[in-house]
């Protein structure tokens, strides 16, 4: 019986995943409100019927394809940001590791930069509460590593938590490019110059006081 019904989750969690990647597919061509459940379960190769076995509904498969990968590209850096490493280390590290997973899921990505801010209820809802909470957590840890720095005599004495937002916001600035860029390159070749603006900033050493 426990063979059985291992057998039937994983078929589950096999055909869940199916639906879920042709979803990204169909968000990322035609965005959230010009997709439809029939255009999704086309792609997965299912009847319509079925995807309400397995979601709620548009929504519910909107937010729970945003909620997995944004866990899993959470848990990737703060795994890395959690390594016995010096500061510095390990804000590159973890930033290559996200750079490198953004640029793989691109589709995905590009869903979730271009329509988050079109939903009024993101935060509200159940599901976007989720997303926001797993975002603050990598904030928490950031901070973390900015006050590291900072007692170490590595960072300026600044508030780390703001230390930590500047930097998450610069990356961020280099993703939409990326996203929205017509031309193609390669994310990950962007890192050290967000390390370098970051840590160095862009006022050349000789013009400073």
């Amino acid at each position: 019986m426990k063979e059985m019904g291992s057998r039937r989750r994983k078929e589950y969690l096999t055909r869940r995943a199916d639906i879920l990647s042709a979803a990204e597919k169909v968000f990322a061509a035609k965005g959230f409100y010009g997709s439809s459940m029939d255009e999704i379960a086309k792609r997965a190769e299912f009847g319509t019927g079925s995807l309400y076995k397995y979601f709620k509904g548009k929504k519910d498969l909107y937010f729970s394809l945003i909620d997995e990968k944004v866990e899993e590209v959470i848990r990737l850096v703060r795994a890395e940001l959690g390594r016995d490493l010096p500061p510095v280390e390990k804000i590159e590290s973890a930033l290559r590791l996200q750079l490198g997973f953004i640029q793989r899921n691109r589709d995905f990505f590009k869903i979730y930069i271009s329509e988050r801010n079109r939903f009024e209820w993101t935060i509200k809802d159940d599901l976007g509460k989720g997303v926001h909470q797993k975002f603050m957590a990598y904030i928490n840890d950031l901070e973390q590593v900015m006050r590291d720095g900072i007692q170490r005599g590595q960072f300026k004495e600044m508030d780390p938590r703001d230390m930590a937002h500047g930097f998450v916001g610069i990356v961020n600035s280099f993703v939409f490019e990326w996203i929205m860029s017509p031309k193609a390159y390669s994310l990950l070749s962007k890192a050290p110059i967000v390390v370098d603006i970051f840590f160095e900033g862009v006022r050349n050493p000789r013009e400073r006081r």
